[in-house]
């Protein structure tokens, strides 16, 4: 078949791009690299224009405050045009989300209603924000969430710009359309699963692809200090929790002092973030979701202890009795507790690490997730 990908999120649409070719499939990813990480596209329709210069995106910003419209929007559909004619005949068009090129929703509509004209089935996944999701978490969810930072301090409601603007007329028209005109919405993981419960068009959830041939077992020697190892985007500083592993590594540095190494690195490219953390025994990735992303999959699959989300949902999800993570919880004393415990007994930090990477080759190897995603295309 030939497979046209749509967007990018943290490396899903390149794992599963891998996957697919493995499989035979002709795979064609547009994007932009998702910003500052920088993974790789075969067409290119992002624009960092205005970004390369101060001035300009003062103007940009202006603009945007004044009119409600993103002046970036319309080189993006320029450079979209360029390449309209490489993003047709496909047999099958799958979308990461309703708003995967990042564009306000009418000129984002012009791009998806040529692409889904153009191509033949169509495919939505639910891998990250997006109406369907937007809307549980301030309707229906129970329990903590990435919008919990915001409804115990509702000052940070600028730090959720991303989230709720998909519960806006114009996102939710675009993804009530485009989920019109798809076979099937995908979840990548619980979080989504759980919030995509009552739509008809929910196909079984598919675990994120993660290509096992790139990354290889790396568990460092356990000995003092232990490393650990966390990475901040600003952009998510608030919904990944991030406010709660600082508290938490504060104390341990009271506590452990020189029997631990803390390393903290932000907004680095894809590339520079993996080698950054090679060296780490325990690496701290997010605390207010039920599953892990692709940073916290990555690592596991390289043997680090990951804290990250593995709550109920997830286990029942993976039917397992015990998770091969730390369930990373909103609680600084347990976050303290969990850390404590590997410190005092590093022949844990081994073990579950081997656990890691096992539970990553059997549901997210991106050989075996693409086999799922065919059997869906051709069902």
């Amino acid at each position: 078949m030939r497979i046209l990908l749509i967007g990018e999120y943290s490396g899903f649409h390149n794992s599963l791009k891998y996957g697919l070719q493995q499989l035979g499939h002709e795979v064609t990813l547009v994007g932009d690299g998702d910003g500052f990480k920088k993974f790789p596209v075969d067409i290119e329709v992002g624009s960092d224009y205005f970004r390369r210069d101060w001035l300009r995106e003062k103007v940009k910003v202006a603009w945007w405050k004044l009119t409600g419209h993103n002046l970036e929007d319309n080189i993006r559909l320029a450079r979209f045009r360029e390449s309209e004619h490489l993003m047709k005949g496909y047999d099958i068009v799958q979308f990461i989300n309703s708003n995967a090129l990042g564009c306000e929703p009418p000129i984002e509509w012009q791009m998806i209603d040529y692409l889904l004209k153009n191509n033949n089935k169509a495919f939505l996944v639910a891998c990250g924000d997006d109406y369907p999701y937007a809307q549980f978490l301030t309707e229906k969810h129970q329990g903590y969430s990435i919008l919990t930072p915001y409804l115990e301090d509702t000052s940070l409601k600028n730090q959720y710009l991303h989230t709720f603007k998909y519960l806006k007329k114009g996102y939710r028209e675009n993804y009530d359309r485009l989920l019109s005109k798809c076979r099937a919405i995908i979840p990548s993981h619980t979080d989504f699963q759980m919030a995509l419960s009552d739509e008809s068009k929910c196909a079984h959830m598919i675990p994120s692809a993660v290509i096992m041939e790139q990354l290889e077992l790396h568990q460092n020697h356990i000995a003092q200090p232990i490393e650990i190892f966390m990475g901040i985007n600003r952009g998510n500083y608030f919904k990944k929790g991030i406010p709660y592993f600082e508290k938490a590594l504060d104390i341990l540095k009271s506590k452990y002092g020189q029997k631990v190494n803390i390393t903290i690195a932000e907004n680095l490219p894809y590339d520079e973030y993996i080698k950054s953390y090679r060296k780490s025994h325990i690496l701290l990735d997010q605390a207010l979701s039920y599953d892990q992303g692709y940073n916290a999959l990555e690592a596991m699959a390289q043997g680090k202890v990951v804290f990250a989300g593995a709550g109920t949902p997830f286990l029942k999800a993976y039917e397992l009795e015990k998770a091969p993570l730390i369930d990373a919880k909103p609680d600084v004393n347990y976050l303290v507790q969990e850390l404590s415990n590997l410190i005092e007994h590093p022949d844990e930090i081994f073990k579950l690490g081997k656990e890691a990477r096992e539970f990553v080759e059997r549901h997210h190897n991106a050989i075996d997730t693409a086999r799922k995603y065919q059997a869906l295309y051709i069902a």
